[in-house]
């Protein structure tokens, strides 16, 4: 059942949903396509992990270039990282408070999953 089925605003939540997968296109809020996930960690690190993950030598999309607040939380919580344009640093890195849910839609004839955002891309790029 899509967000529009459904009739009702979707909750926020803290968890990612198990159902994305790399490869998937991603829409905000608008209906505007954002571009596509290449890669979904659900989180769960140890203490140790983030901490080795926020101390490591950054590479160019490497969890250790954000705020470490933000990486921590990130690494607790799960994150999504989409490829699209003009997407670079931390607004590369979904939430999951900014993720509606993963909904279907038709493309070029064939029904396929796809990620639909809480937030607009222009609200995503000057988060």
């Amino acid at each position: 059942m899509s967000k529009e089925q459904s009739g009702q605003e979707l909750p926020p939540s803290d968890r990612l949903p198990q159902r994305i997968s790399e490869g998937m296109i991603v829409y905000d809020s608008a209906d505007e396509l954002v571009g596509t996930v290449q890669v979904v960690y659900f989180g769960g690190a140890s203490e140790e992990a983030i901490q080795r993950a926020l101390h490591s030598e950054a590479g160019e999309n490497d969890i250790s270039n954000l705020p470490k607040d933000l990486g921590a939380r990130l690494m607790t919580q799960g994150y999504v990282t989409v490829d699209g344009p003009d997407l670079t640093g931390a607004n590369r890195y979904l939430r999951p408070e900014q993720i509606a849910g993963v909904f279907p839609e038709e493309i070029e004839g064939v029904v396929k999953d796809v990620v639909q955002l809480r937030v607009t891309r222009n609200e995503l790029l000057n988060s």
